[in-house]
C-alpha cells in the first residue's frame, strides 16, 4: 500500500504522531520488563530451596539457546523436539543527510537536486517460527511487514510525505550445528543457511510516481543469506560473534538487482540471573551500490533515485535487556528490547543517515 501527504504549510505533523507512537510503545515495553521483573522476583523468593540454574528445567537449555541479543538473524538453536514462535518490532529513524561521512544540509542538496529528504522512519513487524528436528539442526522462516515513511521538501517550499506500507520478502534459514556443544553449553559454531522469496512489492508509488529503492518493500530477487555463527560461554556471561551476507540473484522485473550486503556482529551478555541479563553489542553493516537501474526513477531529480549512490557501511553501538521466564505458566518465555546509534556511517549520497534504533520482541519456546 502506498500513500502520499501533500503538506504545502506546515511542517512535518506526521512527526509528532512518530513521538507519540514511539512514547506509548516505550511505555508499553517499560510496562512489560517491569511485571516480568517483579513477577519473577517474587517467585523466585518464594521458593529458595529450589535450584535456579536452568539446567534443572525440562527444557534445560533455554537459557543457553536464548544468550543472543534480539535482532542477530538466526543466532541461535533449539534441542531436538522444540519450537519457537516469536514476534518483533524494529524501529529506525533517520533525520538528516550524509554524503560520505560529512554532513549535509538540506540547502546544499536543494541547490543540486530539486528536492531533498528530511525525515525516514522505517518500522517492521516480523513474525517466527522455528523447530528443530535435531540437536544440531534448527530451522527457521520469517514473515515481515514494513511501514515506510519519507518526507520531502521541494525548491519551491513545499512539503510532502509519501507511506509506504506491506508484506515484505519472505525469509527461511536452517541452522547447522557442526562444532562444539550440541546445547552450545560451553561453546559452538554453526552455518547460517538463508534464502528470502521475491514476495515484496517493488511497485510502490503514488499515482504512477514510483517511491525511492529504500521505499520499496521488497528486492524482487531470490536472495542467499549464508552466515556463520559463534556461541560461547561461562556460567555468569555469555558472548558471540556472527558474519552473515546477503547475495541477490539475478534481475529484478524493473531491470535492477540491489548490491549486496554483509553484516558482522558481536557481543556480550551477563547473565545476572537465570531470568535476566544485559547485553551490549556492536554492529557493522556494510552494502553496495545497485546493479542496473529502475527506468521510472530519473537520477538528476533526486539521489536517492540515483542506483550509483546506494552504497554505504555503518557501525553501531547497542544495548539491550534480557527477560527470561524459567518457571510457571510462562515457561519458556523471552522478552527483550534493543537499542542504539551509529557510531560510524559513511553514506554514498546526499542520502539518508540514520539517528537511532530500536528493536523489541517476544518469544515463546516449548516443545
Amino acid at each position: 500500500m502506498a500513500t502520499v501527504i501533500d503538506d504545502r504549510n506546515s511542517e512535518r505533523t506526521p512527526r509528532g504522531t512518530l513521538h507519540r507512537r514511539t512514547a506509548r510503545l516505550l511505555t508499553s515495553c517499560l510496562g512489560c520488563l517491569l511485571t516480568i521483573n517483579y513477577s519473577l522476583a517474587h517467585e523466585i523468593q518464594e521458593t529458595p530451596g529450589q535450584p535456579q540454574d536452568l539446567t534443572a528445567l525440562s527444557l534445560e537449555t533455554l537459557l543457553h539457546e536464548e544468550i543472543t541479543p534480539i535482532n542477530v538473524l538466526g543466532s541461535h538453536t533449539h534441542p531436538k523436539g522444540t519450537f519457537m514462535v516469536g514476534y518483533r518490532y524494529m524501529f529506525m529513524d533517520m533525520d538528516h543527510n550524509l554524503e560520505g561521512t560529512r554532513e549535509v544540509s538540506q540547502a546544499e542538496v536543494l541547490s543540486r537536486y530539486p528536492v531533498v529528504h528530511t525525515h525516514m522512519t522505517m518500522e517492521m513487524h516480523m513474525a517466527e517460527l522455528m523447530y528443530a528436528p535435531s540437536d544440531r539442526i534448527t530451522v527457521m522462516a520469517m514473515i515481515p511487514y514494513s511501514y515506510l515513511s519519507m518526507d520531502h521538501l521541494r525548491t519551491n517550499g513545499t512539503r510532502f510525505t509519501d507511506n509506504s506500507s506491506g508484506i515484505g520478502d519472505v525469509g527461511f534459514m536452517g541452522l547447522f550445528n557442526f562444532l562444539g556443544d550440541a546445547f552450545c553449553r560451553d561453546y559452538c559454531l554453526f552455518f547460517n543457511a538463508g534464502v528470502t522469496a521475491p514476495t515484496g512489492s517493488i511497485d510502490q508509488n503514488f499515482r504512477g510516481r514510483r517511491f525511492e529503492y529504500a521505499m520499496q518493500l521488497g528486492s524482487g530477487t531470490w536472495n542467499l543469506e549464508p552466515g556463520l555463527t559463534y556461541l560461547g560461554g561461562t556460567k555468569n556471561l555469555a558472548w558471540g560473534a556472527q558474519a552473515m551476507g546477503m547475495i541477490h540473484l539475478g534481475e529484478n522485473d524493473r531491470h535492477y538487482r540491489l548490491g549486496d550486503s554483509y553484516r558482522l556482529s558481536a557481543w556480550m551478555q551477563l547473565k545476572v540471573t537465570d531470568w535476566f541479563g544485559p547485553s551490549a553489542r556492536l554492529d557493522w553493516h556494510a552494502w553496495g551500490n545497485i546493479h542496473g537501474a529502475d527506468p521510472a526513477l530519473n537520477p538528476a531529480r533526486n539521489p536517492a533515485f540515483d542506483a550509483t549512490k546506494q552504497a554505504g557501511e555503518r557501525l553501531d553501538f547497542l544495548g539491550g535487556l534480557n527477560f527470561y521466564v524459567p518457571k510457571g505458566i510462562l515457561k519458556g518465555t523471552r522478552f527483550s528490547v534493543e537499542g542504539g546509534v551509529p557510531i560510524y556511517q559513511n553514506i554514498a549520497g546526499p542520502n539518508m543517515g540514520v539517528d537511532w534504533m530500536l528493536t523489541a520482541g517476544i518469544s515463546y519456546t516449548f516443545r
